[in-house]
C-alpha cells in the first residue's frame, strides 16, 4: 500500500556542512591549496603545525589565532567583515519538502515485509524552494537508516522539484526528509553567475561598437583587456566551487559569416587587425579569432612576439561561423613580429563539448523520468504492478542522477583548469 504524507519544511541545519567536500578532499582531487573553498558557515585558515588548509567555524576563528594553532592565508590581516558576516548569517527556511509516495519494495517471494520487520521503501519527493538552492543536499532518514545524496544543477524557487530515492525502515511514518544546505553556497554560485553575465553583456556591448577607424579604439581596446581578465577571474572561481560541490545564460555572440575585416570565414583562424603604438616597446593589439563550421569549446590564443610570449583565454566558446574581436598589450622591439595563433587546447575543447552534450541529454532523461513518475503517482487508476514501475523509475532516476553528477564534476574541473 502507498502511504501518503503532508509537507514540511526543510530548515537549514544549524552545523550541516553539506555544499561543499571537506579541503582534503579537494586536495586530492587538484584544487590547490590557494583555491580551496569552505563550506556553508566555516572561514579558510592555514593549520600552524601542517602549513595546510583547515575550515574552520567561524566563531572560533580569533581564539584558534591568538592560541597559535591557526594563521590566516597569506598571514593576511583577517577579514573581519566576511568574518562577521559568515558569523550572523541567520538560518532560513529554504524549501518546502512534500512526500508524494512511500512505496513498500516487494520482497522476493512478493510480498512485502509483515508487521515491525524492516522493508525497504521507494520514497518518491518534490523539492519546493523559497530561494535558489544549488545542487540541494537531501537528508532522509528512517528508524532504520540515514542516508544523503546531491540533487544535480540548481533549483529555481517558484516552482517544485520531484525526486525518488530509496531506504529502509520498519515504520514508513519515521521516513524523513530535510535540506543539509545552508544556503550561502548557493547564494553564491548565483551571484558569480549574475556578476558573470553582467561582464559578459558589457563586453558585447564593445565589441559590437568597436570598428578599425574608430579613434575610441585603443581605449576601447583597453576596457576589453579589462573586462576579459574580469570575466576569467569569475569563470575561475564559479567553476573552481562547482568542481568541489559536484566531486554545470551566457551572451552569445551575433551569428555572422563574415570576418571583421570583411572577409568569408574559412575555417578556424586567428588575425591582427591592427598594432597601435602604446608606450615606447608597448603595442595595443586588436585581432580576431574566428570559428569555423565547427564551435570552438575554450578557445585559447597565443600572441607572441620578439620580446613577449602571452596566452589568452577568450571564453566559453565562439560560435560556429562566427569570430570575436578581442585587445592585448604586448611588448616588442618590432611591431611588425607580433603575432597571433590558436594555442592548441582541442583535447579540453572536446571533451568539455562531449560533456555538454552528454549532460543535456542525461538531464532530458531525468525530466522524462520525472515526468513518467509524476503521472503514475497521480494516476487515479493505479494499475495493478503500480510498485514495480515505481521501483523501476525510482532505479533510473537515482541512476541518471549520479551519472548527471560525474559528467559535471568533470565539466567543471576542465573549466576550472582552463581559466585557473
Amino acid at each position: 500500500m502507498a502511504i501518503l504524507a503532508t509537507g514540511m519544511v526543510a530548515p537549514a541545519l544549524p552545523f550541516s556542512h553539506a555544499d561543499i567536500i571537506p579541503p582534503k578532499h579537494q586536495t586530492k582531487i587538484g584544487i590547490s591549496s590557494e583555491d580551496i573553498v569552505c563550506d556553508s558557515g566555516l572561514f579558510k585558515v592555514i593549520r600552524t603545525t601542517s602549513d595546510s588548509v583547515a575550515c574552520v567555524k567561524a566563531k572560533s576563528v580569533l581564539k584558534l589565532i591568538e592560541n597559535g594553532w591557526a594563521k590566516t592565508v597569506n598571514d593576511k590581516q583577517v577579514d573581519e567583515e566576511l568574518l562577521n558576516k559568515i558569523i550572523n548569517r541567520k538560518s532560513i527556511d529554504l524549501a518546502t519538502i512534500n512526500i508524494l509516495e512511500t512505496v513498500p519494495i516487494k520482497s522476493k517471494t512478493g510480498t512485502s515485509a509483515p508487521g515491525k520487520s524492516i522493508a525497504n521503501y521507494d520514497v518518491a519527493f518534490e523539492i519546493c524552494p523559497s530561494v535558489p538552492i544549488y545542487a540541494p543536499d537531501v537528508h532522509i532518514s528512517s528508524d532504520s537508516e540515514t542516508k544523503h545524496y546531491e540533487l544535480p544543477g540548481l533549483v529555481e524557487s517558484g516552482s517544485c522539484t520531484l525526486s525518488a530515492t530509496k531506504i529502509k525502515a520498519s515504520d514508513a511514518k519515521s521516513i524523513k526528509i530535510t535540506l543539509l544546505n545552508q544556503g550561502d553556497i548557493s547564494e553564491k554560485i548565483v551571484t558569480l553567475q549574475t556578476e558573470l553575465d553582467s561582464l559578459k553583456e558589457q563586453l558585447a556591448k564593445i565589441r559590437q561598437s568597436i570598428t578599425r577607424d574608430n579613434p575610441e579604439t585603443q581605449k576601447q581596446g583597453t576596457k576589453i583587456a579589462e573586462l576579459r581578465k574580469q570575466i576569467n577571474d569569475k569563470r575561475e572561481q564559479l567553476h573552481r566551487t562547482l568542481f568541489a560541490i559536484h566531486t554545470p545564460s551566457t551572451v552569445k555572440d551575433k551569428l555572422n559569416e563574415m570576418t571583421f575585416s570583411g572577409k568569408i570565414i574559412e575555417g578556424n583562424s586567428a588575425s591582427i587587425l591592427s598594432v597601435l603604438d602604446s608606450t615606447p616597446g608597448l603595442y595595443h593589439t586588436v585581432f580576431e579569432v574566428c570559428a569555423g563550421p565547427t564551435t570552438i569549446k575554450l578557445p585559447v590564443i597565443k600572441v607572441t612576439s620578439d620580446k613577449q610570449s602571452l596566452t589568452l583565454r577568450l571564453g566559453d566558446k565562439i560560435t560556429a561561423n562566427s569570430c570575436q574581436m578581442t585587445y592585448v598589450k604586448i611588448e616588442a622591439d618590432d611591431k611588425t613580429s607580433i603575432s597571433v595563433k590558436p594555442a592548441g587546447n582541442s583535447d579540453s575543447s572536446n571533451k568539455a563539448s562531449d560533456l555538454e552534450v552528454q549532460i543535456s541529454s542525461l538531464q532530458n532523461s531525468l525530466v522524462k523520468e520525472r515526468q513518467t513518475l509524476k503521472s503514475l503517482i497521480h494516476n487515479p487508476d493505479r494499475p495493478e504492478d503500480f510498485a514495480e514501475l515505481f521501483d523501476a523509475h525510482v532505479v533510473k532516476i537515482t541512476e541518471l542522477r549520479n551519472q548527471i553528477s560525474v559528467a559535471k564534476a568533470e565539466f567543471s574541473k576542465i573549466l576550472y583548469l582552463t581559466y585557473n
